[in-house]
């Protein structure tokens, strides 16, 4: 497959060559020059798509090489008219290779050996020790509201089902509004920033926190629906958030710390060990 490609793109990009001209490639594998540089059908052939037509894979191979070409002309132009002082890249390439090495043989290190078991305790330990880092920076609110069409049947029931904090009455009230097509919210145990909660039902506030603290029901009517919303909880801009709220940053501060450990033993354990088997030393003691 990938020979007939090869040879489809090879005829198609040479068929307007003269014959002299396919007579001057040395190589039939060199698909372009630029100075001291060739370009093979081999890498081309590459980036062609195994189902790409032979015209599609023609004007893929005509634009890679164009780009290529292009490449090589700013490069040796660059290289012409910059100063060597301009192009001593030596030191910075050999730092970047050595991060991208390390970078690479830690990564691998940690997936093999991290342990990401966290126990609830573990969780509520760290919560507890680092609260300084869980500030609320806005309200949060458990809430639950519903959105119905005033022509919905039995809104008597629906309001006293709206009102009743009996479990059973929630499970009643989501039946309810799923079968008069109403939308609705009812995880009343899950938090929610106020300003997302904005986004989902149009509560227009002009004193949040005055809301929050001193009505938190709220329903009105906006065209032809009725709304309804009631805050159940509510935590505080400025307060601790709850960790219920901050369970997965908290998850991943301890595997990050975690990470920090282990990395930190690995690189200790290495180093004694080259200094036990005279591996490296320090000529200066």
């Amino acid at each position: 497959m990938i020979l007939t490609r090869y040879l489809a793109v090879f005829v198609l990009l040479t068929s307007c060559s003269t014959s002299g001209e396919q007579a001057e490639l040395a190589n039939p594998n060199v698909a372009a020059k630029a100075y001291n540089h060739e370009l093979l059908w081999d890498e081309i052939s590459a980036i062609v798509p195994d189902l790409a037509t032979p015209e599609d894979s023609a004007l893929l191979a005509e634009r890679y090489i164009t780009d290529w070409l292009k490449e090589h002309v700013l490069l040796h132009q660059a290289e012409a008219a910059l100063p060597e002082s301009e192009k001593q890249f030596a030191d910075e390439l050999e730092r970047y290779r050595r991060t991208l090495l390390t970078y690479a043989y830690e990564n691998s290190f940690v997936q093999q050996r991290l342990d990401t078991t966290i126990s609830s305790a573990e969780l509520e330990s760290f919560y507890t020790e680092n609260q300084d880092i869980f500030t609320l920076k806005d309200y949060i609110v458990k809430v639950k509201f519903c959105i119905v069409d005033k022509q919905t049947t039995k809104l008597k029931r629906f309001r006293k089902l709206f009102d009743s904090p009996l479990a059973s009455d929630l499970v009643a009230l989501e039946q309810f509004c799923v079968d008069n097509g109403a939308a609705y919210y009812v995880n009343v145990d899950e938090w929610m920033y106020v300003e997302e909660l904005l986004t989902k039902f149009p509560l227009e506030l002009y004193d949040i926190e005055g809301f929050l603290r001193h009505t938190r029901k709220a329903e009105f009517e906006k065209g032809d629906k009725i709304y309804f919303i009631k805050v159940l909880d509510v935590q505080y801009k400025d307060n601790i958030s709850p960790l219920d709220l901050v369970k997965n940053q908290v998850r991943d501060l301890i595997l990050n710390r975690r990470k920090k450990e282990l990395l930190v033993k690995m690189r200790e354990d290495l180093f004694r060990s080259a200094m036990a088997n005279k591996n490296i030393e320090k000529l200066y003691e």
